[in-house]
């Protein structure tokens, strides 16, 4: 079962939102209003990963 373009997008949206608050220092991030835990950023990159296995 392969990822929604929309999907992988979402969990793209979340690992950049967590990286530039890891950049300015923060420990928590949101994104639309939501707040981004550690449960959420291991399945985008997990998400992220599959996207790029089935891509290639």
């Amino acid at each position: 079962m392969s990822p929604t373009e929309a999907e992988v997008d979402k969990a793209n949206r979340i690992l950049a939102a967590m990286a530039e608050a890891e950049a300015a220092g923060k420990g928590a991030v949101s994104l639309d209003g939501r707040l981004i835990d550690y449960a959420s950023i291991r399945q985008a990159e997990v998400l992220v990963e599959k996207a790029r296995q089935i891509a290639a």
